[in-house]
């Protein structure tokens, strides 16, 4: 397992742990502002993985638009 990945798990198990820890000691406001952490955290994750698809499938298709205007013009020089 990478670094980074292992000082992600520890962080989100802490966040879980505060999260059970503060709504046990009846510290409502704390554990959903938590929550709310969490959630935003996920999504800013979330829209990261979307864009770096979508930057890979932009490049995949101007490659295979280039390839294939090289074919053609390697086939009508011939």
């Amino acid at each position: 397992m990478r670094k980074g990945t292992k000082w992600i798990l520890w962080i989100l198990g802490l966040m879980l742990a505060a999260i059970f820890i503060n709504f046990f000691m009846n510290l409502y406001s704390f554990a959903y502002a938590l929550i709310t952490v969490l959630i935003l955290a996920f999504m800013g994750w979330g829209f990261l993985a979307k864009l770096k698809n979508d930057v890979r499938q932009h490049e995949d298709y101007h490659r295979r638009e280039h390839q294939y205007a090289n074919d053609d013009i390697d086939r009508y020089t011939r």
